[in-house]
């Protein structure tokens, strides 16, 4: 989602005249403005942003830093008294070209009732990217105690009307993207605002495109939000990933629920078999905290155990970070931060062995890749297949933005190694 509007961000002063990059070494820029798209999920990440508008004020003092987005709303005056020059929030961001020239705090405590807030949708890819990020929903109506980015985003519901998706897709299959991303706040909650849903979205894409050399991958779901319906359309499509990406946080079902996560164990495990019975190659990705207050040893055992039996292809791990605002951060039988590290290194060690098992039943397959960069080092290319496995592929000369048909021969930890038919 930051990508995708920081995309739109640099679009805007473009058609303004501005030199755009999206490069944060500035070794050759003496002025000019810095604009940092802020997150909020991890206090790791606060730290990295205050630290890197230290170093620009220290190794750039003309240069002007604007911190927008979700840090800047949250704790504005962290990042002031780090040097920012001027902050804006979550609405003061989208439209940043009136605020270009202003210093101070601009940020809307009552931004989630203007009306004129509108999703920022990038016309290019990010980075010169193959893929494209496409936000087609803002906002979020859970209530997880470790969350921050409510009180960030808000809970209003901001939808972009299917119709209005498609034509947006057809532009960028126009403009020869042949991959596009679906990302949002919360996609779980795409139609919420205008009486429409996820499911009659993913169905009218299908319909509309399943005749095009495209793909589309949607961004992380709640196991509760993905109905058969849109179990159907992913297991079987030619253009929609064959995966999906949970956000799980755990399998624990007493963490879920201090977690104030809306689903059990049970249902992820029916529907991930259920997946798997339509389609065994069909690919589950997940993002798991470790360390949650009143995490027991068995919850952890139960975490490292249900990722093994899963054979996911990767989990993303992240130990428990205590958010000002929230519950969580006021809960009893905090872990200690050594326990936490070590958690996180046996669930690491489980989403490792979980990996290999799923890898292991490709060897031999066949894959369609979309190529991303053409052969580096003259005999090896890189790209993502319909279950969104990383390949390196043996092939010379320009394959960038094509499909490949291709055979898995073997694997490390990188991805896998794979030979052009």
């Amino acid at each position: 989602m930051n990508q995708a509007e920081s995309q739109a961000i640099g679009e805007k002063f473009l058609e303004l005249g501005f030199d755009v990059s999206y490069d944060k070494d500035l070794v050759e820029l003496e002025e000019g403005t810095v604009i940092i798209n802020s997150c909020t999920v991890t206090s790791e990440a606060e730290r990295k942003i205050r630290q890197y508008i230290r170093k620009v004020k220290r190794n750039h003092p003309n240069i002007k830093v604007i911190v927008a987005g979700c840090g800047a709303y949250t704790m504005p005056q962290a990042f002031t008294e780090a040097g920012a020059d001027l902050i804006l929030g979550n609405h003061e961001k989208k439209h940043i070209q009136d605020y270009i020239n202003e210093y101070g705090i601009k940020t809307d405590i009552d931004y989630w009732k203007k009306e004129d807030d509108p999703i920022l949708v990038p016309k290019e890819s990010y980075e010169g990217r193959t893929r494209v990020f496409f936000p087609v929903q803002e906002g979020c109506l859970n209530s997880c105690t470790y969350c921050r980015i409510v009180f960030a985003r808000g809970r209003k519901i901001n939808s972009i009307k299917k119709n209005e998706v498609i034509k947006i897709i057809s532009g960028y299959i126009e403009k020869g993207f042949k991959e596009i991303v679906l990302t949002g706040i919360n996609l779980s909650y795409y139609g919420f605002d205008n009486d429409e849903n996820l499911e009659e979205l993913i169905f009218l894409i299908e319909k509309e495109f399943c005749s095009s050399r495209v793909r589309i991958r949607l961004t992380s779901l709640y196991p509760d939000s993905v109905t058969n319906g849109i179990i159907d359309v992913l297991t079987t499509s030619s253009i929609f990933e064959h995966h999906i990406h949970y956000s799980l946080q755990h399998i624990s079902d007493d963490v879920l629920k201090k977690m104030g996560r809306r689903y059990s164990a049970s249902e992820f495990f029916r529907q991930a078999e259920l997946l798997r019975s339509r389609d065994s190659h069909f690919s589950l990705t997940s993002d798991i905290i470790v360390g949650f207050p009143g995490e027991t040893e068995t919850d952890i055992y139960k975490l490292s155990e249900g990722i093994k039996s899963l054979d996911m292809l990767k989990v993303h791990v992240f130990r428990f970070s205590p958010r000002p605002q929230t519950l969580a951060a006021s809960f009893s039988a905090q872990v200690l931060g050594e326990d936490k590290a070590e958690r996180m290194r046996f669930i690491e060690k489980a989403a490792f062995q979980s990996r290999e098992k799923y890898l292991q039943k490709l060897m031999g397959e066949l894959s369609d890749v979309l190529v991303e960069k053409d052969a580096f080092s003259g005999t090896t290319g890189f790209g993502y297949d319909q279950y969104y496995v990383p390949h390196y592929i043996s092939v010379s000369g320009k394959h960038e933005n094509d499909f490949l048909k291709v055979r898995s021969i073997s694997f490390d930890d990188k991805g896998v190694k794979s030979i052009v038919l």
